[in-house]
């Protein structure tokens, strides 16, 4: 019912106004919503990391949540446009990459981000070469009604959704028969990812469009959606590398979101890793050493209340990490870390919020975020100040 309420409103004012109050309303969301606020600086930090200071980053932050606030109220709107009228508020630049690539007939791969008014690209056929037929992954939503609702939008124009319930051979036949198939490639996966190098740090990345192109012979592109002026986007088509590797892929895909960093959805936790077994190696976090990443890991060893002999398993010892230790007053740092190791002392008798407090100064005592803190040794308040900062806690216990 709120849905529809919103879209129906929002169909009946003109662009540049819904766009407006979706700036509005993020601003709004900006002040109320603080975990997502600290996602958001947690990954404008990597992206920024040695350029810009954390006041320039908080700021860039506060005009992404109004960005985003905007492009998906806007989404309701433009989701009642005419195929005419659709025209007038998004443009396609380098459109002949598209139109060369589909001239091939073994399809094309679209490389999406979740940026600008992304909700449009299910329409965006309207724009593309004569004939041409697309698709598009998506997830289904848990509101089955609701699920119902978007994915009959989407599909208004033609566009065929696909979910990871389809037959993978489905979707390469639909690019064999010249079909343009759009994915959303900017989102964290687990285990199943490939490790690559992502805005200069490791990350783990889904293999599906490299792995559909390869099947399928077809062709790659990676497109940039970017806010021109309040109520009108531009779509902007980039080349991949050959062959479509993953790595290709995401560099690719790293570039088209560079061209639009504020249009970015951010609030999604790009770099964290969700990794369900409890028999955790740092390798399984980060993946083999040498990856050629300029942006170092960062691992918070809280060692308050632990044994003074207790030692970090070689399990957990990795070259590609800055360790920093978190020590009650008084005591050494171990002789098994570096001396040079930045040593960070909790001070006595801290309550819940002194304890947030102290992690989100250890958290911005460098330009990089804290990855993980790991301890043998959790207690219920360490695990509520990590949530609050978004940073994930792992225990060696």
């Amino acid at each position: 019912m709120g849905h529809s309420l919103i879209e129906g409103l929002a169909g009946l004012l003109p662009g540049p106004w819904v766009f407006r109050f979706g700036e509005l309303l993020g601003g709004l969301a900006w002040h109320i919503m603080p975990q997502r606020r600290n996602i958001v600086m947690r990954n404008l930090r990597i992206v920024f990391a040695g350029e810009k200071t954390l006041a320039e980053i908080r700021a860039i932050a506060r005009e992404t949540f109004c960005r985003s606030g905007a492009n998906l109220i806007s989404a309701a709107h433009s989701a009642r446009l005419t195929p005419d009228d659709l025209k007038e508020v998004i443009e396609i630049e380098n459109l002949e990459l598209l139109e060369k690539a589909h001239a091939t007939g073994k399809g094309v791969v679209l490389l999406l981000a979740h940026m600008g008014n992304w909700e449009i690209l299910s329409r965006i056929v309207h724009l593309f070469p004569p004939g041409s037929k697309t698709g598009a992954f998506y997830r289904p939503l848990n509101n089955e009604l609701l699920d119902e609702r978007i994915l009959r939008r989407r599909q208004a124009d033609g566009t065929r959704m696909f979910s990871k319930r389809d037959p993978f051979h489905q979707v390469t036949g639909f690019l064999r028969d010249g079909g343009i198939v759009g994915v959303l490639a900017d989102q964290r996966v687990g285990e199943q990812g490939d490790w690559v190098r992502f805005f200069g740090k490791r990350s783990r990345s889904s293999p599906l469009p490299g792995l559909l192109a390869r099947r399928a012979k077809s062709e790659v592109l990676a497109l940039s959606l970017i806010t021109m002026q309040p109520g009108k986007w531009k779509a902007v088509l980039m080349p991949v590398e050959a062959p479509p590797t993953t790595q290709h892929c995401m560099s690719a895909l790293e570039t088209a979101m560079r061209a639009g960093l504020i249009d970015v959805f951010w609030l999604q936790e790009r770099w964290r890793l969700k990794i369900k077994s409890r028999h955790l190696t740092i390798d399984d976090l980060l993946g083999k050493p040498g990856c050629g990443c300029d942006k170092p890991s960062r691992i918070l060893l809280w060692l308050v209340g632990v044994a003074a002999d207790w030692e970090l398993p070689p399990t957990w010892q990795h070259p590609d990490v800055t360790y920093e230790i978190a020590l009650e007053p008084g005591r050494e740092l171990p002789a098994w870390l570096p001396a040079s190791s930045r040593c960070h002392v909790v001070p006595t008798g801290f309550d819940r919020a002194a304890l947030e407090k102290f992690i989100e100064s250890v958290d911005q005592a460098a330009a990089l975020p804290l990855d993980f803190i790991v301890t043998p040794c959790v207690s219920k308040s360490l695990t509520k100040a990590c949530k609050r900062q978004a940073i994930d806690i792992k225990s060696l216990s």
